[in-house]
């Protein structure tokens, strides 16, 4: 079973991040069961959930990660969400959800609406 728990050592978001990303950068990892799967960061700032990376070894986890990143946020007052396109496979799960739109985008366009 995939299970995302939230990192809650500093050192390792400090390993994780490599000084990559500025501000109060969060993140998770990913297990699958005693398997190691990787980790995503994101940040929440302003209002805004910034997804800011993944190291996942299976790409298929990173809807998955995107919207853990992006509930943290919500649960946090965040009202919408932003991915960094600068990350390929982020770039490609936001181009394939979004096709084309703002940078940042209200939440409801990921958890809420249906139709």
């Amino acid at each position: 079973m995939i299970v995302m728990r939230p990192i809650q050592e500093p050192l390792v978001l400090e390993e994780i991040n490599q000084g990559r990303f500025s501000g109060e950068v969060e993140g998770y990892v990913v297990m699958d069961g005693p398997d190691y799967k990787g980790s995503f960061l994101y940040k929440v700032e302003n209002g805004v959930t910034w997804v800011l990376d993944e190291q996942l070894t299976d790409p298929s986890l990173i809807d998955g990660a995107v919207r853990a990143a992006v509930a943290a946020g919500e649960n946090r007052g965040a009202g919408s969400f932003g991915i960094n396109t600068d990350s390929p496979r982020l770039a490609a799960w936001r181009q394939a959800m979004f096709k084309i739109g703002p940078d940042v985008l209200p939440n409801d366009r990921l958890f809420h609406l249906c139709g």
